[in-house]
């Protein structure tokens, strides 16, 4: 969470000594800046309330194509480095949902995997309607180029990192629940 707020508080006051000192007085940027930031929050949060309110638990199928990660993909992840950075970004489910996706409690559990993998699927859609939506902005908000553009490109950014950690994880953890599965199948052949 440090380093995201750090991204957010570095790039408000770039925003507001840049625009500030070339576009219009400081505090008129600091204002206009922290609207930005503000509006952008907002989108994002609405993003994760109809992401998680609108689709229902049992609709959210973590085995649907749209949610499975090819080889290229992850080959892709492999090669900008995600598993050393992946845990740096921040996990927000177990406040706002009460399910942390940071680490794996039960591994042997399916039923407890398949609840995971619906969080990411979920976390996944909501970080990626808020990369779009953040762009909405512009459509509002005064000093589009100047203030609000570059900030909801640095939404974007934020709310791609989540997402791509999500995919990765989620074919990783697909992988333990079908080995969970034929474990299981395995054990009742033999009883």
């Amino acid at each position: 969470m440090a380093l995201y707020l750090t991204i957010i508080v570095s790039s408000y006051v770039a925003g507001t000594v840049l625009n500030g000192a070339f576009v219009m007085g400081y505090g008129m940027a600091a204002a206009y800046c922290a609207a930005a930031i503000a509006a952008l929050a907002a989108i994002d949060a609405a993003a994760a309330l109809l992401t998680r309110y609108c689709i229902p638990e049992k609709k959210m199928n973590p085995f649907l194509r749209c949610f499975n990660v090819g080889a290229k993909e992850r080959r892709f992840y492999e090669k900008i480095g995600i598993k050393k950075w992946k845990d740096v970004i921040p996990e927000t489910g177990k406040y706002l949902v009460g399910f942390a996706k940071d680490k794996i409690d039960k591994p042997d559990d399916n039923e407890y995997l398949l609840k995971f993998l619906r969080e990411t699927c979920y976390a996944g859609i909501m970080h990626s309607v808020s990369f779009g939506a953040g762009f909405l902005t512009l459509l509002f908000m005064p000093y589009r180029l100047t203030i609000v553009l570059p900030a909801a490109i640095i939404n974007a950014f934020l709310q791609l990192l989540p997402a791509i950690v999500q995919r990765y994880n989620r074919y990783r953890i697909k992988i333990l629940y079908k080995y969970n599965e034929k474990r299981a199948k395995l054990k009742n052949e033999n009883n």
